[in-house]
């Protein structure tokens, strides 16, 4: 399979539903008026609220600031003030035998703002990481969070879309035809969003021997991001494997957005892996990522700091609900005629739609139709034209909008609208 790379282009023609799949959220936000009750299935944002520890420490934090005689909301100016990025680093060596220290860990706005700070640093073509000026490509995984793209032109890299197999798994001859001299790049995201899958740790070594060969060939350094913030949400009895042990060059992201159900808050984390280079370049590496977060955000939250770092880091919302939505979403899908796997991790479920559907456009219709329309996101969104027939349902809702959706897929077999599952077919 041949590699996509996004470039950046003026007056291009779309057709209509590549239009339609951009303005997705303008139809979902017309639908939701005054006469309709939307079940809405689009984003991953938790229903279930934090635990109840959560909650515990924060009214500790808040007692404390109160009492004491100083501000306990000005600029933060030492590095780990409250001592989590030391709590990081030790759950991270625990869990995957590593050597971080608190220095390799650094607090963000988000996972999002972590991926961003890290791709600013790695491309910046005067940064401790540059070895040329030329274009810098980005290596990405299909299907891929919505945001990666954006993220990757704003800090003036090229986009190279490699597409991960019928079912989702590395896809490894695309992904070695794809690392070239110009390479800079690569983003993993284990459990993946939108697909659910997990990549086994045969995959990721195998990953890693493609990378170590192509970094020989070019003479060049590969980074990888490896985007962790579904690794507490998951349904297997084992760790998520991690790249941490096969590729030195690597930037390992998280967040407590999913795992403590905290997306509004806006806390996430990034760890530089120990061996990304010798001593110096790693002590100019830290530097200027510390130099490239404080230029756009300062820090991180102070509160939300001060509060996670009184839980334990291996803290997390009961998965059982989402399991419990995902289940019953997912035979509700199979009986209606859409083509979906069990996901392994995430809440999530990427689906396709049945085979009488030329692709979502002419789905939709028929899913927005009545006083209580079916919102979703579709797979254009996650990785282009390849995924018009594709649609991904979020699945961290109430129970109630579970059964509800449920219901309103149902109902659409009941008019003779979808038809059986028996002619069902994959994106390819």
């Amino acid at each position: 399979m041949k590699a996509e790379p996004i470039m950046h282009t003026k007056n291009k023609k779309t057709n209509a539903k590549e239009n339609a799949a951009v303005s997705i959220y303008d139809v979902f936000r017309q639908s939701a008026d005054a006469n309709t009750r939307p079940i809405n299935l689009t984003v991953g944002n938790p229903n279930l609220p934090p635990p109840l520890a959560y909650y515990d420490a924060m009214d500790e934090v808040l007692l404390e600031i109160r009492n004491q005689h100083w501000n306990g909301h000005g600029y933060m100016v030492e590095e780990d003030p409250f001592g989590l990025c030391k709590k990081i680093a030790k759950n991270l060596n625990q869990r995957f035998d590593a050597h971080f220290v608190p220095k390799d860990v650094r607090i963000t706005v988000g996972a999002t703002g972590a991926l961003d700070v890290i791709t600013k640093t790695v491309l910046d073509v005067g940064g401790p990481c540059a070895e040329s000026p030329d274009e810098n490509e980005v290596i990405i995984m299909a299907p891929y969070f919505v945001e990666y793209v954006n993220i990757v032109k704003t800090n003036g890299g090229i986009p190279v879309i490699v597409h991960t197999d019928s079912t989702f798994r590395l896809d490894f001859e695309a992904i070695e035809n794809a690392i070239r001299p110009r390479t800079k790049m690569i983003w993993i995201n284990s459990p993946n969003n939108p697909t659910g899958a997990i990549y086994s740790e045969a995959e990721l070594k195998r990953l890693a021997q493609i990378i170590a060969k192509k970094e020989k060939q070019y003479g060049i350094n590969i980074y990888v991001i490896e985007d962790a913030v579904y690794d507490t949400i998951h349904f297997m009895e084992d760790e998520v494997p991690s790249l941490i042990n096969l590729h030195p060059r690597l930037f390992r992201v998280n967040s407590w957005s999913k795992s403590l159900s905290l997306s509004g808050e806006r806390i996430g984390y990034f760890a530089t892996h120990p061996g990304i280079a010798d001593e110096e370049t790693r002590t100019a590496l830290r530097d200027a990522l510390f130099l490239n977060m404080r230029m756009r955000v300062v820090h991180a939250p102070l509160l939300q700091h001060r509060i996670l770092a009184r839980l334990p880091v291996d803290c997390v919302t009961d998965i059982s609900y989402y399991r419990q939505n995902i289940q019953s979403l997912y035979e509700a899908l199979n009986e209606c005629g859409f083509t979906v796997m069990p996901p392994q991790g995430t809440f999530y479920l990427w689906a396709v739609l049945p085979f009488e559907f030329e692709d979502e456009t002419d789905f939709r219709p028929l899913a927005m139709a009545g006083t209580e329309p079916l919102l979703y996101l579709p797979g254009a969104l996650f990785g282009g034209e390849r995924y018009n027939r594709c649609v991904r349902f979020s699945a961290c809702v109430a129970f109630e909008d579970i059964q509800r959706a449920c219901d309103k897929l149902r109902q659409l077999i009941c008019n003779g609208r979808l038809l059986t599952p028996s002619d069902r077919f994959m994106c390819k």
